[in-house]
């Protein structure tokens, strides 16, 4: 003799079977996605660092602050084009300052002491450490 089972029973068991599988798999990959503390904090985290630079030489006149990640080339945008004159960190962090937006041509290195006297031609910058 064949015992039938209840087609509701069966979709309600089926139903929260389908459930729990999603869910752990949702939780799974949840936690796969989520960085551990570790990679957070890591070597693998770029640094950011930060410098000021003047519109005038020796560090005076308009001035503005940029950030940017270790070895990341950063255009200093349309309005700072060429008309940085002096610049320097307020850290220890190492910038270098490029002739191009891509990070070419001629280059200086600024740190916590600066350059008081920069020419015509920066047009973006690189954090070196």
């Amino acid at each position: 003799m064949k015992k039938s089972i209840r087609f509701k029973r069966v979709t309600a068991a089926a139903a929260a079977l389908a459930t729990v599988g999603l869910l752990s798999v949702a939780a799974t990959s949840t936690a796969a996605a989520a960085p551990s503390s570790d990679s957070a904090t890591g070597d693998a985290r770029l640094a950011a660092a930060s410098w000021h630079a003047f519109a005038e030489e020796s560090f005076e006149g308009l001035d503005g602050w940029f950030s940017g990640d270790t070895g990341a080339c950063t255009y200093v945008g349309d309005n700072w084009n060429d008309s940085i004159r002096s610049a320097r960190t307020e850290s220890s962090a190492r910038v270098e300052l490029w002739e191009h937006a891509n990070c070419t041509g001629w280059s200086i290195t600024i740190d916590d002491t600066g350059y008081g006297d920069i020419g015509p031609w920066v047009s973006a910058y690189r954090v070196t450490t």
